[in-house]
């Protein structure tokens, strides 16, 4: 945000009188970049004293008892100016200058706070000069209470809620009774007490309190304290969406979306969520983006869906700022932008929204839309981790493993694979694999993941029993399980399938396996299945063939396969004679190290066949092949 405007909104609140206000967001602009935690500090302190400014005018009464945390969640004043906004900010501020978060606090996320604040201020100078102009408000009441409010811990913010809260719904306030039930559903300032909670709920439901009637849905709709009853949910979402209660309306259609007690009927769930969407509930706002983009109740647009994702997101919702990252990350609708999905992805990220902080730790790992860092990327996937984001434990276990700090690597893989990661459990037995105090451990997590279909397991586990690692060496269940990973198209299954067939000397077999393997593009099943077509082992010879996957093999870098490959040029089986081919790939083969190879291109030099006759050359690669105690050199 540029200097400018936060001179002009300063300005402007200084000419209201709120000069508390002008020099709290000013000190948090001016240290965004240098002190985040000082401009994070201040942030909050300019966004609580909104929120008081706000409720009084509201309310018409002070908030001398309560913290404007607490103030954000009273549903009456919710109801009212639905701050969904401020309360999100207030909560992202706190959240990073809590103890527990300070490596988040960085100078990005100061200054994604500053744009947010300076959106949030903009709004409220509108919203004072709308009011005061018009002459619209009237004098305050003053609520009496022996209370400091910056004294009061949040618990006892809660308790001196009720204690007013049951003063007022005892003369018949509904709005009284649906928050001290709102305080008995939750156990703040009050013992836990649902029966009670639904007592007041209905109460001021008989009032037709809105919120009340929402609460008393969204029970029945939950189900956790109370049977659940989506009919009954139903009944109470419509009488509060009649009253103009967003979330209701929201809500009816969640229930028509998932099919809840009625069958799935998308067009219901478009008509509901509109509704709430245009009265600004950014969940619905959120799924109406899903609906359009998926073309369920409506024509599919994704730019439609966009626009009812970003302003979900703007107002701060971070599953729509989650989705809006995933959409320029992956959509295959819209141009990929990998720097607008690091944008949002990093706001639902500071959100504690985890599969945000997982794609972004993504971004930071392969310098996608952002510069590629490796203690950043570590950093979102921490975070992710700790909130049991399983991809997150496991991406974060195979950094480690890279790094060679394998005790890190071991204790990430565990807590993905205690989750049921199949990936995790596979590496996490590679990691036990070589070490034999531990290689009991390696067995146990391949029978887990190999019973759970994996079909990597499945292989190493069939390695076990046939090199006897670990275990007692049994072919049987060697073969069961790289049967069960061939069923997958696993490539090295139908390998070693191939190796197993042709040791019990079944050469049917051992061609069919390495087929397969070949096949499913496994180099070495290539190399082995054009090399039976050369030799004519178990088949008729097939010069043509065996070169058709001998020179598959040979382009993928197999050595055996080049040398192979310049034979048949020089001879002409299976391909035209070509003695510059022969040479070609002899060179190959040779410059990798193959001693044959070595030997037969030196004569190519001897003779000057497919090259230019050079004895100095075919002297260098003769010594070269002689080192190798290549008998045919001597």
């Amino acid at each position: 945000m540029h200097v400018h405007i936060m001179k002009e909104q300063c300005y402007k609140l200084h000419v209201l009188q709120f000069h508390a206000l002008a020099h709290n967001y000013e000190i948090a602009y001016t240290n965004a970049n240098t002190h985040p935690k000082i401009s994070l500090h201040h942030a909050l302190l300019a966004v609580e004293e909104i929120v008081r400014y706000v409720y009084q005018d509201e309310m018409q009464s002070t908030a001398t008892t309560l913290s404007p945390r607490v103030l954000l969640t009273t549903k009456a004043f919710i109801a009212k100016i639905h701050p969904r906004r401020i309360h999100l900010l207030m909560n992202l501020v706190w959240k990073m200058t809590n103890q527990s978060a300070n490596d988040v606090v960085t100078a990005k996320s100061a200054r994604i706070v500053i744009d947010y604040l300076a959106d949030i201020i903009e709004w409220y100078i509108q919203r004072f000069d709308e009011n005061y102009t018009s002459q619209v408000t009237a004098p305050p009441v003053e609520v009496v209470t022996p209370l400091n409010p910056f004294d009061l811990s949040p618990e006892e913010d809660y308790t001196a809620a009720a204690v007013w809260f049951e003063r007022a719904a005892k003369q018949g306030y509904s709005s009284a009774q649906y928050n001290l039930g709102v305080l008995y559903e939750a156990g703040m300032g009050v013992k836990k007490d649902i029966d009670k909670a639904l007592y007041y709920y209905k109460l001021a439901a008989k009032q037709q309190d809105a919120n009340a009637l929402f609460s008393l849905g969204l029970l029945y709709h939950v189900g956790k304290f109370i049977t659940q009853d989506y009919q009954q949910a139903m009944h109470y979402y419509q009488q509060s969406a009649a009253l103009g209660n967003a979330d209701a309306t929201y809500h009816i259609g969640v229930l028509y979306n998932q099919g809840l007690g009625r069958t799935i009927d998308f067009k219901e769930a478009l008509h509901w969520f509109t509704l709430a969407a245009e009265k600004g509930n950014t969940s619905a706002q959120n799924n109406l983006g899903f609906l359009y983009y998926n073309g369920n109740g409506v024509q599919k647009n994704s730019n439609t869906a966009i626009h009812w994702f970003e302003r979900a997101a703007k107002a701060g919702d971070a599953s729509a700022q989650y989705n809006l990252g995933f959409i320029y990350r992956k959509s295959t609708t819209i141009a990929q932008n990998n720097k607008l999905a690091a944008h949002w992805f990093t706001l639902a990220a500071l959100q504690d929204h985890a599969n945000a902080q997982f794609q972004l730790a993504l971004l930071y790992q392969l310098g996608q839309g952002v510069e590629k860092n490796i203690d950043e990327c570590m950093k979102w996937l921490k975070l992710a981790a700790t909130e049991d984001h399983m991809n997150a434990q496991f991406t974060l276990g195979m950094l480690y493993r890279q790094q060679g700090d394998y005790i890190q690597a071991a204790q990430w893989l565990t807590w993905a694979a205690e989750k049921g990661h199949l990936p995790a459990m596979y590496d996490l037995g590679l990691l036990y694999l070589y070490d034999e105090p531990v290689i009991k451990k390696a067995l146990h997590y391949f029978e887990k993941a190999a019973a759970a279909n994996n079909a990597n397991s499945q292989v190493a586990l069939a390695k076990m029993y046939l090199h006897g690692q670990g275990v007692e060496k049994n072919t049987v269940l060697a073969k069961h399980w790289l049967e069960k990973a061939v069923a997958q198209q696993h490539p090295e299954a139908a390998l070693q399938l191939g190796y197993l067939a042709q040791t019990m000397h079944d050469q049917q077999q051992a061609l069919h396996y390495f087929q397969l393997a070949a096949q499913f593009g496994n180099v070495q099943g290539q190399y082995e299945y054009g090399n039976l077509y050369d030799k004519g082992i178990g088949v008729a010879q097939d010069y043509i063939l065996a070169a058709q996957w001998i020179k598959k093999a040979a382009d993928q870098g197999h050595i055996k396969a080049q040398f192979q490959l310049g034979q048949m040029y020089y001879f002409g089986q299976g391909v035209p004679k070509d003695a510059k081919q022969a040479a070609k790939y002899y060179r190959i083969a040779a410059n990798h190290g193959h001693s044959k190879a070595q030997y037969q291109l030196g004569m190519l030099y001897k003779k000057g066949i497919g090259v230019a006759q050079d004895y100095t050359e075919a002297t260098n690669w003769l010594k070269k092949s002689l080192q190798q105690e290549n008998p045919s050199s001597q």
